[in-house]
């Protein structure tokens, strides 16, 4: 199983139902199991490192619309750019 493969589909699965409950919010989930929401991303962090350490967890904006995210330095490939 690939990590955070059980946290994503239970994400994907609920975020519909999510969404109209709790716009706006992030989702912490470890495993199957939801840990809550949280107004604030770093809330969510803060709470998941708290209660599971160095173990991996999934904390996702909960949204009806499925936003690209657009990263500068990936679209621009900067990445990948030659320092010398």
């Amino acid at each position: 199983m690939e990590p955070l493969e059980q946290e994503l589909k239970v994400f994907t699965e609920n975020k519909s139902k999510w969404a109209e409950n709790h716009p706006g919010k992030f989702a912490l989930v470890k495993g199957t199991e939801l840990i809550g929401f949280f107004d604030q991303a770093e809330s969510a962090l803060a709470e998941g490192a708290r209660l599971f350490g160095a173990e991996s967890f999934l904390v996702r904006l909960v949204s009806a619309s499925e936003d690209p995210v657009y990263i500068p330095a990936l679209a621009l490939g900067l990445l990948h750019a030659n320092p010398a």
